[in-house]
């Protein structure tokens, strides 16, 4: 199981950072406070996760790296609270819904949340869970009015989502001191939060248009300054790996540099959108699945870790290779007919 969460993490916070970089460019009124909460949910979550990656390599990695769980539990409670605040203004923005009182109560949850996780800091144990009560009862009215709203297509499945994420959420929080093992319903509480960015992401991007691929290439080049910067922040405090600061550097040339090339060349062809974006999606898996491994090489490489990761890493890593190898190829091919279809 140690050995599925630290892909399992990886995969999760590359996803969703990338996303909400990705919603920034998108031209939509809503794209704001969509990216917002995305970015909140995944740079939030790595101050957790990836103490907790370093900590399944360790030995003894979780009595040593305490603290920076500690921390970044502390860190994520109060992200994921902003999260579902801005989520209930969200609601309230596509609902038009006008209740002060219940604007003045969301706050007021929101700032009882903060203060909660605040006293954690010197008191845990009963008072984590009673910090908890106030982020729950912001949860139960995002949910009430996602199911109110239901028929708005804005707000389609969210409700089972964000319901299904604090029913894996509750039981972690009363009985992870009596049966730790309690928490791997961590993981398909995770996959809620994925769920929810992938269809608020829907929300903002309808269909796809090649000039989407700039904006891609705009994506992934501010990823690759974010990584540079992740790279540098974490060596003071990890032994990472030289392969981390490769990504930096990939990350802007097959992320940036190829896809604008790509937009260059079948700008002006007679492809079908929908034809481009089924290339460009295949790059885009290439992408994720190589630079998620090579940032998990550079993280993890300096501990003793299992020949299993290794070998799951190397084939993950390949698989994205080949895939961005594979939709190069393709590309070349399609401009190559379509030209001499013109001609």
């Amino acid at each position: 199981m140690n050995q599925f969460e630290i892909f399992f993490d990886s995969l999760y916070l590359s996803f969703v950072i990338f996303l909400g970089i990705r919603m920034l460019l998108i031209e939509d009124k809503y794209s704001k406070i969509l990216a917002s909460m995305t970015l909140l949910l995944g740079i939030g979550d790595s101050f957790h996760l990836l103490p907790r990656i370093v900590a399944n390599v360790m030995e003894n990695g979780f009595d040593v790296n305490s603290f920076g769980l500690f921390l970044g539990t502390r860190v994520s409670s109060i992200t994921m609270s902003a999260f579902y605040l801005l989520l209930y203004f969200y609601i309230k923005k596509i609902s038009e819904i006008e209740n002060k009182n219940l604007d003045i109560s969301m706050i007021v949850l929101f700032v009882a949340r903060l203060i909660g996780v605040l006293i954690t800091f010197k008191f845990s144990g009963n008072m984590d869970i009673i910090s908890n009560i106030p982020f729950i009862i912001m949860g139960l009215i995002d949910i009430f009015l996602l199911y109110k709203y239901r028929e708005n297509e804005e707000f389609k499945n969210l409700a089972i989502y964000v319901f299904f994420s604090f029913l894996f959420y509750v039981p972690v929080v009363l009985f992870k001191n009596i049966s730790p093992s309690i928490g791997a319903l961590m993981m398909p509480k995770t996959i809620m939060y994925v769920l929810i960015v992938i269809k608020l992401y829907k929300n903002l991007k309808k269909d796809f248009v090649k000039k989407d691929i700039v904006e891609f290439a705009v994506a992934y080049l501010f990823l690759g300054i974010l990584a540079g910067a992740v790279y540098r922040e974490l060596g003071k405090i990890y032994p990472v790996q030289i392969k981390m600061s490769l990504v930096h550097t990939h990350l802007i040339i097959l992320g940036f540099i190829v896809p604008t090339i790509f937009y260059l060349t079948v700008k002006n062809l007679n492809l079908s959108d929908k034809k481009i974006e089924k290339l460009f999606r295949i790059y885009n898996f290439g992408i994720y699945f190589s630079f998620t491994t090579m940032f998990l090489h550079g993280l993890i490489d300096s501990y003793n870790i299992s020949n299993l990761v290794r070998i799951a890493m190397i084939s993950i890593s390949g698989i994205g290779h080949i895939l961005i190898t594979l939709a190069v190829i393709l590309v070349s091919i399609k401009a190559l007919r379509s030209r001499k279809i013109i001609q």
